[in-house]
């Protein structure tokens, strides 16, 4: 009864129902209107404290930069010290015990070798005076002599040898070591000054961030307080 009612509806009946079909469906298909990122505060508070935060931590990492250049140069600083004191050292004990302990050796090797010469230059002068007195044998007396005369030459090539020493050593060997060493002093000096130049740039620049990560985050808290 109630379909055949239906097929009998009056046309404007008809179309009112239709209307009224294609209306619910177009307000469940539309969707709701998005939150202004300013309404209600929430988004736009939540971004600033993120920035905030970013710009503490900022300043926190700029800190223990600092912290670390600081530490990094004092220990850099005194290791450099160390070497130069030792190279110094080395010097000094060079000049002072080295260098006149090796030069009185070479002469006291010197002077024996002289007393040796002496030696035998009067142990033959004595064979000559003795064989001139007693009567021997041609034969013999030429052998002594050659002998002695033999040791007597050895003497003085030794005694050459000891003095070309001596002078190689006072001339050239001594003043060379110890132009190494002076030259060892002065790198280590200026790689010490070059190296505190450099570590009170880096530690200066350090500074400078740290000092712009501080303003910025100054910045940032003063903002957010006149936005309160």
């Amino acid at each position: 009864m109630t379909a055949r009612r239906s097929r009998f509806l009056p046309p404007a009946l008809g179309s009112l129902a239709l209307l009224l079909v294609l209306g619910c469906r177009s307000s469940r298909a539309a969707p709701e209107p998005e939150r202004s990122a300013g309404a209600g505060g929430a988004p736009s508070s939540a971004a600033g404290t993120s920035e905030l935060e970013v710009a503490r931590q900022k300043v926190r990492a700029a800190e223990l930069e600092l912290q670390l250049a600081g530490k990094t140069h004092d220990e850099e600083q005194a290791h450099e010290k160390r070497e130069l004191e030792l190279a110094q050292s080395a010097l000094r004990q060079f000049d002072e015990m080295d260098a006149p302990n090796r030069l009185a050796r070479q002469r006291l090797e010197l002077a024996r070798h002289e007393d040796a010469l002496a030696e035998q230059e009067e142990e033959l002068a004595q064979l000559e005076m003795t064989y001139a007195e007693v009567d021997l044998a041609d034969k013999t007396r030429e052998i002594v002599l050659r002998r002695n005369h033999r040791r007597v030459e050895r003497a003085k090539d030794e005694l050459a040898i000891e003095q070309r020493e001596l002078a190689k050593l006072e001339q050239h060997a001594l003043p060379q070591e110890r132009a190494g060493l002076v030259l060892e002093v002065d790198k280590k000096t200026s790689e010490l000054e070059s190296d505190q130049r450099r570590a009170e740039i880096e530690l200066l620049e350090k500074q400078i961030g740290l000092g712009e990560a501080r303003a910025a985050l100054a910045k940032l808290e003063q903002e957010g307080g006149k936005g309160e």
